[in-house]
């Protein structure tokens, strides 16, 4: 009898896939950060222009509508905190230079009290007095406006080339989505592919319009809070921390950091207890926000394990910097959604829930005594 051949695993073939679409993502990052931000932000936007197609007015119109609303929306917000922020990145070398002293002062009243920290000291002097041989070269960095300002070229280029995309993929993103459902080979092929386009543009859509309500209602109350504690340009800092919240474990950690920062570096050198007040103001807002706020606004649907999301994060910053947590959440939901419709790939969007798996050992003792 000739042996009955086996299926072949899905596995190499995935993971061959997955490495080559990081590899194209890292390559071509400038071309493919602003199709995925217009995509993301076409199908958040995409139920007003369906809500205006109702009123009879054109698609075309509607998107222009949408889309410049949305822009004016958010150039009004970056108006509001752009003086804040231009005051708070002129302070910057003097806040570190303030907190540096503090951390100085700290460890010299509460370190720098025994044998052995005078020793490593004197070892310190030594290892650091200057050379009288040779001359010091020093390389000269480039300054943090000139940075900024590259950084701000780079960003209004790519959100210019993201409005531009979306406005088109919400004018003709139904014809594109048609076609590609025209294409399918089967009736069965056909119905998937409708239902995991609904179902991410649904997903996507609801995830990133809750998360903007809640990051915003967390902008006012660390802002109010910081403005509480004297803490200067505190209307940036709340809006920082709006932003940082669309990338989870990441931007609340990078808000501690800046936080501590500002408060170590504070003008009126108030101490290292109350220096680390507006950090842990910010920690406890964060905590509610995270555990109370969002699980109940969100709902277990959106519930992703800590671990994938952070491995995740890690990935999309690796390959495509800031843009790439920014955009990291709402592509690992439509990858979700995805594997979840997908035949092969239940599997994988099981290992992404958050929900306990059941014990093997209870569960086959559970199915032996049935």
């Amino acid at each position: 009898m000739l042996p009955i051949p086996r299926a072949r695993s899905a596995a190499p073939m995935v993971l061959v896939c997955a490495v080559l679409v990081a590899f194209v993502a890292w390559v071509a990052a400038d071309v493919w950060v602003p199709i995925c931000a217009a995509a993301v932000l076409a199908f958040v936007l995409r139920p007003f222009v369906r809500a205006l197609m109702v009123l009879r007015i054109p698609a075309w119109l509607g998107a222009l509508l949408v889309v410049t609303t949305a822009t004016c929306l958010a150039a009004a917000v970056l108006y509001v905190v752009h003086r804040p922020a231009l005051d708070a990145i002129d302070d910057l070398p003097r806040t570190a230079h303030r907190a540096v002293g503090e951390v100085r002062d700290f460890k010299r009243q509460w370190v720098d009290r025994n044998s052995l920290s005078a020793t490593l000291e004197v070892i310190d002097n030594l290892q650091t007095e200057p050379s009288a041989v040779g001359a010091k070269v020093v390389m000269e960095r480039p300054r943090l406006e000139d940075r900024l300002m590259d950084m701000g070229v780079t960003a209004a280029t790519t959100a210019s080339a993201a409005l531009l995309l979306v406005y088109f993929f919400l004018v003709h993103g139904e014809t594109l989505f048609r076609r590609l459902v025209e294409v399918m080979p089967t009736l069965s092929d056909k119905r998937r592919v409708v239902d995991i386009v609904r179902r991410v543009q649904s997903d996507v859509s609801r995830y990133l319009l809750s998360i903007t309500i809640i990051n915003a209602i967390l902008a006012v109350v660390v802002s109010a809070a910081l403005f509480a504690l004297g803490v200067e340009n505190a209307l940036f800092w709340g809006f920082l921390a709006g932003l940082l919240n669309y990338m989870p474990y990441v931007g609340p950690l990078v808000m501690i950091a800046a936080l501590t920062l500002v408060g170590l570096g504070a003008p009126d050198h108030p101490g290292i207890v109350a220096a680390l007040a507006p950090a842990v103001v910010y920690t406890v807002i964060n905590l509610l926000e995270s555990t109370a706020l969002t699980p109940t606004v969100l709902g277990r649907q959106f519930s992703i394990n800590p671990v994938v999301i952070l491995l995740w994060l890690l990935l999309w910053g690796w390959l495509w910097g800031i843009p790439g947590l920014l955009l990291g959440v709402p592509l690992l939901v439509c990858v979700k959604v995805i594997l979840q419709r997908s035949e092969s790939g239940s599997e994988w969007a099981l290992l992404m829930e958050t929900r306990p798996a059941p014990d093997p050992v209870t569960e086959s003792a559970s199915k032996t005594a049935s």
